[in-house]
């Protein structure tokens, strides 16, 4: 199959169906000249309360290296509110940008910071904010075991505000690499809210799940003699009353050399 072939069946199996994935862990040392990425993140919220339950969140996103060091990526964002009746709409065009601050290896842990900028596209009763996202990326390998740890910041812009300052939430993936096809990882994702009102733990979002992760090569799959498809498939436990009580999220990657 021809390499424009893979893009077309790639952007067909990743085109969202029904919003934006909050549940993912960046990696400061994933940045590969020459190749084209075509990636979908999405979760599904599941909540035995109606209000808090039929949330969903589904990215498109193709993105390169740039650099050795600067890899940036364009997204479009679909969401779905919880409760019942609400729609799926097309929230936001996001630009991602991460920057290698260090060479895999070279210190104790690589360094890396990841910039976000949210354009929303949604009008009227359903408006919401522009936005903007930075903050460092971690990660560390011990032994067979690599830990990735994601500290953002978020600012929500222009008009259709609902919070003031700065917003704080965080990721954290310790993944065991005992398989590349698929090795367990657990993950925790948080937000404190805004910094300066940060309420108690029991108000804030916490959830902790596993994850399986891994990659397969696409030959072995038939599609050519090059670049890989990586997925991702976790369960998450909301552990305070503030979180949903369950959510799924997935990953699809495919990775197309040029």
């Amino acid at each position: 199959m021809k390499y424009h072939s893979i893009v077309l069946a790639a952007l067909a199996l990743l085109a969202p169906t029904v919003a934006r994935a909050d549940f993912r862990v960046v990696s400061p040392t994933e940045i590969d000249l020459g190749e084209l990425e075509i990636e979908h993140n999405g979760s599904a919220v599941f909540d035995r309360r109606p209000d808090a339950n039929g949330a969903r969140s589904y990215t498109l996103e193709i993105g390169t290296g740039l650099t050795s060091w600067w890899h940036s990526e364009i997204e479009l964002a679909f969401e779905r509110d919880p409760g019942a009746g609400r729609p799926t709409l097309l929230t936001a065009f996001v630009s991602e940008n991460m920057f290698q601050l260090t060479e895999p290896g070279q210190y104790f842990a690589d360094l890396g910071f990841y910039v976000e900028y949210g354009q929303s596209l949604t009008r009227g009763q359903y408006a919401t904010s522009n936005q903007i996202t930075f903050g460092p990326v971690i990660a560390k390998d011990i032994g067979r075991t690599t830990t990735t740890v994601n500290l953002f910041f978020t600012r929500q812009l222009g008009p259709n505000q609902t919070t003031q300052g700065l917003d704080f939430s965080y990721a954290w993936q310790t993944r065991w690499n005992v398989w590349q096809p698929l090795s367990p990882a657990i993950e925790i994702y948080g937000d404190t809210g805004v910094l300066g009102s940060v309420p108690r733990l029991s108000k804030q979002q916490l959830l902790i799940g596993p994850v399986g992760v891994g990659s397969l090569p696409l030959s072995q799959l038939g599609l050519g003699h090059g670049g890989k498809l990586k997925y991702e498939l976790g369960w998450l436990f909301g552990t305070t009353p503030a979180s949903p009580q369950g959510a799924l999220r997935w990953r699809l990657e495919v990775e197309i050399p040029f």
